[in-house]
């Protein structure tokens, strides 16, 4: 058995930025149209309630909108962080095995 506390699949790091572009351009749709709900206004009538429900959607539509930029931020910084990672350990991989090439290559095949 190896210690596992060094290891690091790469390509699952990939595969889950892959997933995290997916997730922000699916969110990238409902954002357009709550931005819409936001600047056209609902034509409910000229009447008390009508203009508290109007008030009152583009409050809940203002919210939702504020929440999908949290989790679209949260996103971008998973992203960002697993990319970062990704490519430490892509780069560091490389130079490990660059120096056992050369090293290997230094010393012969016999060492």
């Amino acid at each position: 058995m190896y210690d596992q506390s060094y290891y690091v699949h790469l390509q699952s790091l990939t595969d889950f930025v892959r997933e995290l572009e997916t997730q922000l351009h699916g969110m990238a749709k409902p954002n357009d149209f709550l931005r819409t709900l936001v600047t056209e206004s609902m034509p409910l009538g000229e009447f008390g309630e009508a203009k508290s429900l109007s008030a009152a959607h583009f409050e809940a539509v203002t919210e939702m909108q504020g929440l999908l930029d949290q989790v679209k931020g949260a996103l971008t910084f998973a992203q960002d962080v697993t990319t970062t990672v990704a490519d430490g350990y892509e780069h560091a991989d490389r130079t490990v095995a660059d120096a056992l090439r050369n090293s290997a290559t230094e010393e012969g095949p016999w060492g």
